[in-house]
């Protein structure tokens, strides 16, 4: 005959007593969650962490628009408003 595991331990193995602040990735205690208070240069991090793809794409998605029609453009329009207002 096979036991079958208590709620208690089945709770325990599929609880754990503490998850990371979706704000600032610290492991916090459960029960102590609402009293959480992120540490700012903490969550910085963190949110730089999870942009970190984008933030290694931007020089060359900038690089790929600047060389397009647009871009050209923009680049164009924007020396023109520089030597105009100097």
């Amino acid at each position: 005959m096979t036991m079958s595991p208590s709620d208690q331990e089945v709770d325990a193995v599929f609880s754990p007593s503490q998850m990371p602040c979706a704000e600032c990735g610290e492991s916090v205690v459960r029960t102590s969650a609402d009293s959480h208070a992120c540490d700012p240069s903490r969550r910085v991090d963190f949110q730089m962490l999870a942009m970190r793809r984008g933030v290694l794409a931007f020089d060359t998605d900038l690089r790929e628009y600047l060389s397009g029609k647009e871009g050209r453009f923009e680049t164009w329009l924007a020396a023109r408003d520089v030597h105009r207002s100097a």
